[in-house]
């Protein structure tokens, strides 16, 4: 296998989960060329890692059409495709750029047209769900594989300083970090909760960060002023590449079930995490020790992989019955 790629064009969390795979086969493939097809949002988070050779974007939200991308990619001269996400665009792009072998799994849409099929086993964690594929080519997972990176440069350590120098910030004083937002609604945690942890933590001596991209600054606008004096709005001030630095520099996490939840944990940054309509059972928890999540026990819950645009049931008590003095309990344990 002298030329690999990897296709992994789901959301940002799922690409940071994919990460451990990429170590994995730059293990058994060192002399190899390994490139990875990833969305152009999610691609800073892939751009720094030392096991690829290439990041290479395929802006399917943009209009760019499927055989296109599949010629621009043909005559690259692939040996071997590795495809952990499950769409039929996938399969269909794995077969159009004519690797001759094609690993991918069994419950993917389009299946048959892998020339190697491994079962996805529910029980596991994504990462290693992801690690599963290295079986199609008669290798199996190993404990030093279970690594996820999420890298950064000096230019996004600027961007952080810069942010705190503007809200006034001292060089070494100790900071949390709230993520309120996410791409689905039955995910987040009212704001207002978000906000009276913010000013439970801020009591406890370390100051608030409010962190999100463009579409969170209302939200997160709404968490500073809850909060109050203090308290430091950085949505959409700092590039998605930012928040592993973001990650480095903060003492704590609160987030909801979202893709700062995984560069988190790839930064080994203590986590509590709040789960709603999402659980631990569909595999994307943190993976990190130094985390905790809270979440109530509704019999409604999970109500889909991702979540949804609003509740099914119209009640959201998944996300109302989780009180704000159990978040900041964990999180006391994690700062203690």
């Amino acid at each position: 296998m002298n030329r690999i790629l990897v296709i992994q064009t789901a959301f940002l969390g799922d690409v940071v989960l994919t990460t451990p795979l990429f170590r994995a086969l730059r293990r058994r493939f060192p002399e190899a060329r390994l490139d990875v097809l990833v969305t152009p949002a999610a691609a800073p988070l892939v751009e720094e890692d030392p096991h690829l050779d290439e990041v290479l974007r395929y802006d399917k939200k943009g209009g760019e059409r499927l055989g296109s991308v599949a010629r621009r990619l043909r005559g690259r001269g692939y040996d071997l495709i590795v495809a952990p996400h499950r769409s039929h665009r996938t399969a269909l792009l794995a077969r159009w750029i004519g690797a001759v072998v094609r690993v991918g799994f069994r419950d993917a849409g389009l299946w048959w047209l892998y020339t190697r099929r491994v079962t996805r086993p529910a029980a596991l964690h994504e990462v290693d769900r992801n690690l599963e594929l290295l079986r199609g080519l008669g290798l199996h997972p190993e404990p030093e594989d279970r690594v996820l990176h999420v890298g950064y440069t000096e230019r996004e350590v600027e961007e952080v300083e810069r942010v705190l120098a503007e809200a006034g910030g001292e060089a070494h004083e100790p900071l949390a970090a709230l993520a309120p937002g996410s791409v689905w609604a039955t995910k987040r945690w009212p704001a207002e909760r978000f906000a009276e942890v913010g000013r439970g933590l801020q009591a406890r001596g370390l100051r608030v960060v409010v962190l999100g991209g463009p579409d969170d600054r209302a939200v997160a606008e709404a968490v500073c002023a809850a909060v109050g004096a203090g308290a430091v709005n950085a949505a959409g001030k700092t590039s998605l590449k930012a928040l592993a630095a973001w990650m480095d520099r903060v003492r704590l996490l609160v987030t909801n079930d979202s893709a700062p939840l995984h560069v988190a944990a790839a930064r080994g940054t203590p986590t509590v995490a709040v789960f709603g309509a999402t659980t631990l059972d569909l595999g994307f928890g943190p993976f990190h020790a130094a985390s905790r999540v809270v979440e109530a026990e509704v019999e409604c819950r999970p109500c889909g992989l991702h979540g949804g645009r609003r509740c099914r049931k119209g009640h959201f008590r998944c996300m109302l019955e989780v009180a704000p003095e159990e978040v900041l309990e964990a999180c006391r344990e994690l700062v203690r």
